[in-house]
């Protein structure tokens, strides 16, 4: 998980659940048909320890408990309609990653990101159809708790405030984060390499009720991931392209930050 570094404490723990429903199937920006009924429910919870060892450097550690379930009606050759379903839930990977903040130039704030996943979460054979589709595997049973493997994070996150926008100023960030799987897993599977970049603005709200301590954050994305491979041979599921906008709003209440977005997909692939 991509961090800016703790600018004032020595410690920051933070806590997210990250919830997602997938439906609709898409072509670019446009929906599709979805004849099997395929639906993914996505529940995944992110603890995060950041810890400042010098003054512009240290360690971020994240642990990650997922609860996925994947769902489908599939067609018999009989006409009989079965339902399919698989579940997994437990503790996934936990990534450690080292950041150093450099010096402030021309009032932009950079922070430079690197570290490693760890292979704590559960693995399982993958399953598939006998048959390829366009020369990709189809697969049965894919869902996993991690990759197996150690992988590394490379990421860079730059900010700066703008003091003439929306008085008493708007910080304007962009950010870039890679994972880059580089061996299979002892099942023969190797997780598609990803990255995410990201841009938008935060500024504080000013309207009557909210007070000075409530954020709005909107944030553009676009991840990219590429297919899984199994024994030398591409999965046809799981690569593609996602573009999303995320509005979020941000309260802090003495030491305490709550935080609440909302991910809208724009397009995907």
């Amino acid at each position: 998980m991509l961090t800016e570094g703790v600018t004032t404490n020595r410690m920051l723990l933070s806590g997210w659940l990250v919830a997602e429903d997938r439906d609709t199937p898409y072509d670019g920006s446009n929906e599709t048909d979805n004849p099997l009924q395929e639906r993914t429910q996505i529940r995944v919870w992110l603890v995060t320890a950041d810890v400042r060892l010098t003054a512009r450097s240290g360690v971020q550690a994240t642990l990650t408990v997922p609860d996925v379930t994947r769902s489908a009606v599939v067609a018999q050759p009989s006409g009989e309609a079965v339902r399919f379903s698989e579940t997994f839930a437990g503790l996934g990977d936990i990534s450690v990653i080292a950041w150093h903040r450099l010096p402030v130039r021309r009032g932009w704030n950079i922070t430079l990101n690197g570290g490693v996943s760890l292979p704590t979460g559960k693995t399982v054979m993958p399953r598939f159809r006998d048959e390829l589709n366009e020369g990709s595997l189809v697969p049965i049973s894919r869902l996993q708790r991690g990759t197996g493997t150690f992988d590394p994070l490379v990421g860079i996150s730059v900010n700066r405030v703008f003091m003439n926008i929306l008085p008493p100023g708007v910080r304007l960030f962009a950010s870039a984060a890679s994972r880059l799987p580089i061996a299979e897993n002892a099942h023969g599977l190797r997780t598609g390499a990803s990255w995410e970049v990201a841009t938008g603005g935060s500024g504080e709200l000013r309207q009557d009720g909210l007070g000075h301590n409530v954020l709005g954050i909107v944030r553009l994305g676009w991840l990219h991931r590429e297919q899984d491979v199994f024994a030398g041979t591409p999965v046809l599921v799981g690569g593609g392209d996602w573009i999303t906008i995320a509005p979020a709003l941000a309260a802090a209440f003495g030491s305490v930050t709550v935080q609440a977005e909302m991910r809208m997909p724009l397009w995907r692939s």
